[in-house]
């Protein structure tokens, strides 16, 4: 019987789109390992971030407060208090929506006052390289295109590993990160639209300015680069509380560091974190269509 073009057109686009990267990955490998070693440039590196132990902590504190505070607000004026013995509401996409920005924005907001306010401690250099937006567009597209299908890699061989785990009776069933879940099941397209916005605008700028800006740079104070770049990255995948997910996003977290670390600046991070983002939600839609296209 011959198949149906429409029920086929997602996944051969999402075949097309892998099979692309995957070309494309091994042609700037083999570009990359064959360039002259005369024309290679010395990682930049970025500026450490010496304020102690005592001063992170009061600024990681602050941020988690801050946080926290903005978020019983927000449930205060949006929610009813929940009747007894009743659970969180409902995930919904306007819910997640004003998650995200109950989670971001506080973020964002500590890390600019402390700059601005306290800048003798916080408001520290974040590049060692002076990069437009659009040179740092340019940098950071190849390196993704190379390193996306190692995260791909990861992400096999844990699904591998956890499978094994269940087996043996040590996990229960595996859960997709709630925003994942949204997405398949769709839902009011403004909030989901703002959602898309969220993940490849809002969260790379703040996740970037935290965990590599702030973090990984505190770390690389205390420590060598190789160490801080994987502690920040375990806190990275750690901070998006999903086991499924948990390896591939701990490399994305290296990955991260090491891509500050070379360029010496963080919108090329912050470029890589959003192409990471938009691939993951586009292939999602895309692979999400051949479930609702009737058969």
């Amino acid at each position: 019987m011959q198949a149906d073009p429409q029920v086929d057109a997602p996944l051969i686009v999402a075949s097309l789109s892998i099979l692309l990267i995957l070309g494309s990955s091994l042609a700037l490998w083999i570009r990359h390992i064959q360039k002259p070693e005369s024309t290679i440039e010395h990682d930049p590196g970025t500026p450490a971030w010496p304020i102690g132990w005592v001063n992170f902590g009061i600024y990681i504190c602050a941020m988690l407060i801050f946080v926290y505070v903005v978020q019983v607000a927000a449930s205060l004026l949006f929610f009813d208090a929940p009747a007894k013995g009743e659970g969180p509401p409902e995930l919904t996409p306007w819910l997640a929506v004003l998650a995200v920005i109950c989670l971001q924005l506080p973020m964002l907001a500590v890390f600019y006052g402390a700059r601005r306010f306290y800048p003798g401690l916080y408001a520290s250099r974040l590049n060692n390289t002076k990069l437009s937006i659009f040179t740092s567009f340019k940098k950071a597209l190849p390196l993704f295109l190379m390193l996306l299908p190692g995260v791909w890699i990861a992400a096999l061989l844990w699904a591998e590993v956890l499978a094994a785990f269940q087996e043996l009776g040590l996990i229960e069933n595996l859960e997709q990160q709630d925003l994942v879940t949204l997405f398949q099941g769709g839902g009011d397209p403004v909030a989901i639209g703002l959602l898309v916005i969220a993940a490849v605008v809002l969260a790379p700028i703040v996740e970037e300015l935290i965990f590599r800006g702030c973090l990984y740079r505190f770390l690389k104070s205390q420590t060598t680069v190789l160490p801080a770049q994987i502690a920040s990255g375990i806190l990275f995948s750690m901070i998006h509380w999903n086991l499924l997910s948990f390896l591939p996003l701990v490399l994305v977290g290296i990955f991260l560091a090491r891509i500050y670390e070379k360029t010496g600046s963080i919108l090329v991070a912050i470029w890589f974190h959003a192409f990471f983002n938009a691939f993951s939600l586009g292939m999602l839609f895309v692979t999400n269509l051949s479930d609702v296209i009737p058969k």
